[in-house]
């Protein structure tokens, strides 16, 4: 048994969320409590997990409701009920290896004092192709920014270290993890990296919280990098914005991409007017637009110019 307890939201998931508890079941280690939150569906996945909660799992399964809408509302009514030292909270839509929650164990057990571990991710998009997502614990704040190495689903973090930052921000309705993953990032420095295959694989879904379009939440992006530049100015890292900065400019450049020229003009006209770094930027923006990848490589080098 495990010192972690694993929480999951739920809306309208009936399609995906068996292989998801299938592969929770599947664990070589198990959990010691996994937490269910159905946010409203209208679909039958509550009923899918009330019925597989009755099943013998060898933890415990603790099955709620939150009608308070977003995913951030439901992750923050799990960890209401979170009683273990370490939380992982987990998508709806994915799955994890036999070892996940084992490797996880290990580590926690060999390294007693760190906060946060994290490891790469396998993602697979709506096209089947599969790609890595990594997670670094060197420069752990700026590969995160870049990268989204916070993501939910391959990181275990301790839960009072969730709490003291004030967990999920339910105002914020994209891009949730990766404002989270910040504020966790500049709390704490004990980060450790799990070495070693990806054991969870994240499933694209078009109806997702990220989606497979930019331009269809333009607007939410925004806010949230909105929310985390306020964040780093109170928190005296006023040296941050210059990433965010950036990925407004990779947003921009996306919006782009997806045939929204007018989005990206808009984004740009507000990232630049009056920025001591305009010229870079635009850099940064040309350099996503092009190429659509690396641009983290190339902004690490730029503004070491």
């Amino acid at each position: 048994m495990s010192h972690i307890t694993i929480v999951i939201p739920i809306y309208n998931r009936a399609h995906t969320i068996k292989r998801t508890l299938h592969s929770i079941d599947a664990q070589n280690v198990k959990p010691e409590r996994v937490i269910v939150v159905d946010n409203g569906s209208t679909d039958d996945s509550l009923e899918i997990v009330c019925e597989w909660s009755r099943r013998e799992h060898g933890f415990e399964c603790v099955i709620c409701e939150e009608s308070r809408r977003g995913a951030c509302a439901a992750r923050n009514r799990g960890l209401e009920d979170v009683e273990t030292e370490f939380v992982m909270f987990f998508d709806s839509d994915d799955e994890m290896s036999p070892s996940h929650v084992a490797d996880f164990s290990k580590a926690i057990s060999r390294h007693p004092d760190i906060d946060i571990f994290g490891r790469t991710a396998s993602l697979v998009n709506i096209a089947g192709q599969r790609h890595e997502a990594y997670f670094t614990s060197r420069s752990p704040v700026f590969n995160h920014l870049f990268r989204g190495c916070m993501s939910t689903q391959r990181v275990v973090v301790r839960t009072s270290l969730v709490r003291r930052v004030g967990g999920w921000n339910e105002d914020l309705f994209v891009w949730n993890d990766f404002e989270l993953g910040a504020r966790l990032l500049l709390a704490s420095d004990r980060i450790f990296h799990l070495p070693g295959k990806p054991s969870v694989i994240v499933h694209q879904q078009a109806d997702s919280i990220t989606g497979v379009s930019f331009s269809s939440k333009a607007g939410q992006w925004e806010k949230t990098l909105d929310c985390m530049e306020r964040y780093f100015i109170t928190s005296g890292r006023s040296d941050l914005i210059r990433w965010l900065d950036c990925r407004r400019m990779i947003l921009a450049a996306q919006y782009f991409c997806e045939g929204r020229p007018d989005l990206a003009e808009m984004l740009k006209a507000q990232v630049l007017d009056g920025n001591p770094s305009a010229w870079r930027l635009r850099l940064i923006y040309w350099h996503n637009r092009l190429f659509h990848r690396l641009t983290w490589l190339f902004a690490r080098v730029l503004f070491a110019l």
